[in-house]
Formats: structure tokens, C-alpha cells, sequence
């Protein structure tokens, strides 16, 4: 029993040894250029109290945005996407000129966050000028389905053309271009873990020979075929390799003078350049909202396996949820009609303070913003009123330069012998009426007032009368019996 406590101290020891030992540092690996990469740090110990909490998951489009709370995107202001149901088919009052030269590059293509990114800001490629502020092409953005909605209808796909402000990067601009195909594109259906009723799938079994792995493989992609009907050629460049389709998957396409011009506008077609124009908010957490957005009215036409292979990928990305964000309330934001032009050059303006377009930098120019376009508003309606009025006051010269070169009216006939003796004797006979009326009311005043003075004078007779026998005491004589009624008069 005595010999055994070494033992256990030994034991003791050895594990406080094990538990509280340092590792020396491990030596990081060299790389060209000077630079040092140190490997991971080894995982801590589990702690007695439990796991630390995981941070937020990333934002998805399960419920497409009703659960994003970080950011603005909780806000419900100015906020994008948004659905267009007025000026449909109201003709452009504004331009916008952009200029963007063929781009020539191995473009990466990154499927995250729901919907896949082509970096384009390797090289400036183009861009736009709004506001007296150039912006520069920076992403492509797609989505599927489209984000913005055109008289409540969603189109199969958006491409979002992003540009930053070289003054200010806070401050983006996109140009949205909505794509459309014959037939509406479905998820893919999922993959089943095994037939119904019998539970999960079977454990694999032996790996198969040579031909029986090249029966169970996956198809190889082809791309989107030429000879269908709206094939666009311009968008067959991004397809061209099978897009990503797992979150951080990528892929590398190469373009070959991709003419963005041609994703802009459609030659030839209908209301070709015609954009609407808002003040909103990126779409993806955290919902900047300081982007101005210009969203082609006209949708861009494809073929059917073309938007097919785009809208798998993003269908497989977002679980066949689709990664476009619910639609955004307007809340009196205007929305303008532009005519996007297409210009060999842009001359950049010189920056003079703060730009006075619609796209303010702080809430005070918001506020003078908003006052100067209702201002604008109320001046139309004064034009439109002093227009009117001046319509009406010239109706009424034309109306009274009629009346005075009127011609006179004509004499009336004077009426003949017959007439004027009957009207005579019309006369006589009211003359006469009037007459007699006149004297019956006289008589009736006369008799009126002597029944009054008799009545009267009767009573005044009759208190002398009770007055002179309270005097003299003369017994009051009885009254005389009345009169026998006579016969009524005839």
C-alpha cells in the first residue's frame, strides 16, 4: 500500500505535464517576395462551460430578405428592388450617356451569397456619368429570378451592371437588365435518398469497372446551342464554361471583345435605351442605400437553354429558393423615364462641390432635394393652370367678337285693329274689377269699425249704469226675460 504512492504521484505529474504543456512556435513557410505565412494555430482545448456561440449564419434567400436585419436592410425607406406599374409607356425626358470598350479578359465567375459575381474591376473597362460624377464598371451581378418587377410580372433573369463613384465609392450606380425567354425556366428537382417507403438509399457497393463508371457519371456540360430560337451571342460568352453552382465554387471564362453595349440596348428593338430611374438600395445585405438605379424597360431576349443554364446554377445556390429580394414598398420616390446613349467618349466634368442630381449624399440634401422636385411639380401645374386659363380667356374674346357683329334682330309686327279691341276691353274689364274691389273693401273697413264703437260705446253705458246704482242703492232691476226667437228671415 506504502510502495504505491510513487506510483500515483508519478501519474499525477505526467498528466499535469501533458495539460499544461507549450509547444514551441511552429517556423513559417517562405514565399517569394518577402512574405511569411504562418500555419494554423492549433484548436484550443474544449472549454468546461461549453462550446462559444457561432457568429450569424450567412444571409440567404430562403425568405428572400424578410429575415435580413443587419444594416439597412431592416429599413423599408429606400430600399430596391421595386415594382414598376406607371410610365410603361411614357417616352424618355432625360439621357444618360455610358461608354464601354469590348472587353478582352479571363473574367472569374463566383457562385456566393446566392447569386454569381464576374469581377470586372481588373482594368476600367467603362462606365457612365450621372450627377456631374463618372462611375466605373466594377461587377456584373446575376440573379435569378429577376429582382425588379415590370407591371407585376418577374422575369426569368436580371443581370445588374455595378458602378462605383470614383469620387465618392459609397456611391454606386446599376444598371439593370432583365432577361426573357419563351419558356419560364423550373428548379431542378432535388435528389431523392431513396425510393419511397424504404428509407435512406442503400450503402454504395463496390466501385464499378470502366464502363459501368462512365454510365453513372454526370453528362458533360455542353454549351447553350446556337442554332435555337433568340440565341444571344453576346450572352453566350458567360456560358460558355458550366456556371458555378456551389457556394464558392468558381469558374474562369474567357471574353473575347464581350461588347456590353449589346446587353444595354438591343438595336432595332423595342423601346430600344428606355430605362427607369430610381433612388434605392443594393439588394444583398448590408442594403446600402446609396445606388441609383436604372432598370431597362424593355426586357433582353435569349434562348430558352441559355436562361435554362444561368437559372440552374442559381436554383442550386439558393436550395430552388431563387435569389431575388421581395419587393421593396416606392414610398413616393420618383421614378423617371432615361434614354440611355451610347457615346464613343466621355469627357469627365470637373467636380464642383456637391453633385444636385437625385442621388444626395445626406439627409439635408435629401430634404432640399424633395422640396426642389416638389417645387418643380407645382411649377408645371402653374404652367399647366396659366395655359388653361389662357385657352379659356381666348374662347371668351372669339365668343364676344361674335356677339358684337351680330346682326340686329328684326321689328316684331305690331298687332292689328281686332287685337287692340279686345285688348281695350280687357283693360275696361280690369279697370273695373279693380274698382269694385276697391270699394267692397271700403265698406267692409266702415262696417267693421262702427261695430266696433257701438260695441264700445255699450259698454262704457253700461259701467255708468252699475256705477250709479252702487251709488244711489237702488236695487239692481231683474233682468228682462228674453225675447221669443222670431221666425228666421227669409
Amino acid at each position: 500500500m506504502v510502495a504505491a504512492w510513487p506510483v500515483l504521484a508519478l501519474l499525477l505529474a505526467i498528466t499535469e505535464a501533458e495539460a499544461l504543456e507549450v509547444r514551441a512556435p511552429a517556423k513559417p513557410t517562405a514565399y517569394p517576395g518577402g512574405i511569411y505565412i504562418f500555419p494554423p494555430a492549433p484548436a484550443p482545448a474544449p472549454s468546461p462551460f461549453g462550446a462559444a456561440p457561432a457568429g450569424p449564419p450567412p444571409p440567404s434567400y430562403k425568405k428572400h430578405g424578410s429575415d435580413w436585419f443587419m444594416g439597412a436592410c431592416r429599413s423599408r425607406m429606400r430600399q430596391s428592388p421595386i415594382n414598376f406599374e406607371r410610365l410603361i409607356g411614357s417616352p424618355p425626358t432625360q439621357y444618360l450617356d455610358y461608354s464601354y470598350q469590348p472587353i478582352s479578359a479571363a473574367v472569374p465567375i463566383k457562385a456566393g451569397g446566392g447569386m454569381l459575381v464576374a469581377d470586372l474591376g481588373q482594368q476600367e473597362w467603362g462606365g457612365t456619368i450621372f450627377g456631374g460624377q463618372p462611375y466605373i464598371l466594377q461587377t456584373l451581378l446575376i440573379h435569378g429570378p429577376a429582382e425588379h418587377l415590370m407591371n407585376n410580372y418577374r422575369n426569368p433573369l436580371e443581370l445588374q451592371l455595378v458602378h462605383r463613384s470614383m469620387k465618392n465609392p459609397a456611391q454606386q450606380l446599376v444598371i439593370a437588365i432583365p432577361i426573357w425567354c419563351a419558356e419560364q425556366p423550373k428548379p431542378p428537382a432535388k435528389p431523392k435518398l431513396g425510393a419511397p417507403g424504404l428509407g435512406p438509399a442503400p450503402a454504395p457497393g463496390p466501385a464499378p469497372g470502366p464502363a459501368g463508371a462512365a454510365g453513372a457519371a454526370a453528362p458533360p456540360y455542353v454549351p447553350p446551342s446556337p442554332n435555337q430560337i433568340d440565341f444571344n451571342p453576346v450572352l453566350q460568352q458567360l456560358l460558355m464554361v458550366e456556371p458555378p453552382s456551389s457556394n464558392g465554387a468558381s469558374i474562369t471564362v474567357n471574353l473575347n471583345a464581350w461588347d456590353v453595349p449589346k446587353l444595354i440596348e438591343t438595336p432595332g428593338g423595342a423601346d430600344p435605351g428606355a430605362y427607369f430611374s430610381y433612388a434605392g438600395s443594393m439588394t444583398s445585405p448590408p442594403c446600402l442605400d446609396s445606388t441609383m438605379w436604372f432598370v431597362r424597360r424593355s426586357a433582353l431576349v435569349a434562348s430558352n437553354q441559355q436562361v435554362q443554364a444561368l437559372a440552374d446554377a442559381l436554383y442550386k445556390l439558393t436550395d430552388n429558393a431563387g435569389s431575388y429580394r421581395n419587393i421593396m414598398p416606392t414610398n413616393r420616390r420618383i421614378v423617371e423615364v432615361y434614354k440611355l446613349r451610347y457615346q464613343p467618349m466621355l469627357a469627365s466634368p470637373v467636380f464642383r462641390g456637391l453633385p444636385w442630381g437625385n442621388n444626395p449624399r445626406t439627409d439635408s440634401e435629401m430634404e432640399a432635394n424633395n422640396l426642389a422636385e416638389m417645387a418643380r411639380d407645382k411649377s408645371k401645374h402653374t404652367a399647366y393652370y396659366i395655359e388653361d386659363f389662357a385657352r379659356r380667356m381666348k374662347n371668351g374674346d372669339e365668343a364676344f367678337a361674335k356677339a358684337l357683329y351680330k346682326p340686329p334682330p328684326e321689328a316684331p309686327l305690331g298687332p292689328s285693329e281686332v287685337d287692340r279691341q279686345i285688348e281695350y276691353r280687357r283693360s275696361v274689364s280690369r279697370v273695373r274689377d279693380a274698382i269694385f274691389g276697391a270699394a267692397r273693401g271700403a265698406q267692409r273697413i266702415v262696417d267693421q269699425a262702427f261695430r266696433g264703437q257701438a260695441i264700445y260705446v255699450y259698454k262704457e253705458v253700461e259701467g255708468l249704469h252699475k256705477e250709479a246704482r252702487r251709488l244711489y242703492g237702488a236695487p239692481a232691476p231683474a233682468p228682462a226675460p228674453a225675447p221669443a226667437p222670431g221666425p228666421a228671415p227669409a
